[in-house]
């Protein structure tokens, strides 16, 4: 308890009977939280009795509860999930105890789910194959609730009520340009904008970009999205080569890197066999690893010769360029 208990703290305070009583001492000062609970009137000089008999007392430290927003987003299961930041308490029980046994190896843990199941309730069959968690830190909404007429549902005071929430601190993808000096350029864009963008009726990926200006499009680059690297050190190059054909896949395997992360200037590439992400301790510790299960890149100048590949569910390549 201090001078900053006016009355719009002490209405956080979660007990209610602390709360009557703090507020009473506040209004009998004058509603001047430093006269009311600092000085001669602090917890320890003059105590805030809740009894008569003066036999219990408020004391010096008391809990108060904070309102924030909280975004959530549904996720896949998968090694890379984050079971601290799974809303469901059950459900994280659940995840946890199938961690536990696999000895906290994620990979197994969480892999080949179709054929070994994480049970949530096996008598009725209900497996966890999806989870809902925390984690989204700033999000715009792109509709409001309507009713089956199609009129906006309106809250308690009389405003419209947000839904279907977009997260406004991820990228959807990166197009990559050549100017007219053939520099390579790129246009990073937002999920919000490329929300937008196709609410009104726009490419998503936009191809005449700075045309104007003499920008030729070239490819773009999404999270998952695979492309094949070439490699000084073994002379691979993947414009020399049928990419399509399963004969030079040998070849194609240790040079195929899938998009993890991008942002400007700034983009992760796991290698395609690898699954366990790539993290800001593999960047640092791990150089030697460079290439070989990730790229890492901070100059445009290092994709200039790479090549978009489309894969099928069964790892075969099925289409060569932008799609």
């Amino acid at each position: 308890m201090n001078a900053k208990f006016d009355e719009a703290k002490i209405l956080t305070v979660t007990k209610p009977a602390y709360r009557e009583a703090l507020l009473k001492r506040l209004r009998e000062n004058g509603d001047a939280p430093k006269k009311a609970f600092t000085g001669k009137n602090s917890l320890a000089k003059n105590p805030v009795y809740l009894d008569d008999t003066h036999t219990k007392q408020i004391p010096e430290k008391v809990k108060t509860v904070s309102i924030e927003t909280v975004y959530t987003i549904r996720k896949e299961v998968s090694p890379d999930l984050k079971i601290d930041k799974i809303i469901d308490d059950k459900v994280r029980r659940v995840l946890e105890k199938r961690l536990e046994e696999f000895g906290g190896d994620a990979k197994k843990a969480f892999s080949n789910l179709d054929e070994n199941p994480i049970w949530l309730n096996k008598d009725s069959g209900i497996a966890v194959k999806r989870v809902t968690i925390s984690g989204v830190s700033s999000a715009e909404p792109l509709h409001d609730k309507k009713d089956k007429d199609g009129n906006a549902i309106l809250d308690k005071n009389g405003n419209k009520q947000p839904v279907d929430f977009i997260s406004t601190a991820n990228n959807h993808h990166v197009a990559i340009y050549s100017d007219s000096d053939g520099n390579l350029q790129e246009n990073v864009v937002s999920f919000l904008e490329a929300v937008r963008r196709a609410n009104a009726g726009l490419p998503i990926i936009d191809k005449e970009y700075m045309q104007s200006e003499g920008w030729e499009f070239l490819f773009s680059m999404k999270r998952n999205e695979y492309f094949v690297f070439p490699n000084e050190e073994t002379g691979f190059a993947p414009q020399e080569i049928d990419l399509m054909n399963p004969e030079n896949y040998h070849l194609i395997s240790p040079n195929l890197f899938r998009v993890q992360k991008l942002s400007t200037k700034n983009y992760v590439f796991n290698h395609h066999l690898e699954t366990i992400a790539v993290t800001g301790d593999t960047l640092k510790n791990k150089k030697q690893l460079s290439k070989i299960t990730y790229h890492f890149i901070q100059s445009l100048s290092y994709i200039r010769d790479i090549v978009k590949v489309r894969i099928n569910h069964i790892g075969q390549i099925v289409y060569i360029g932008e799609y």
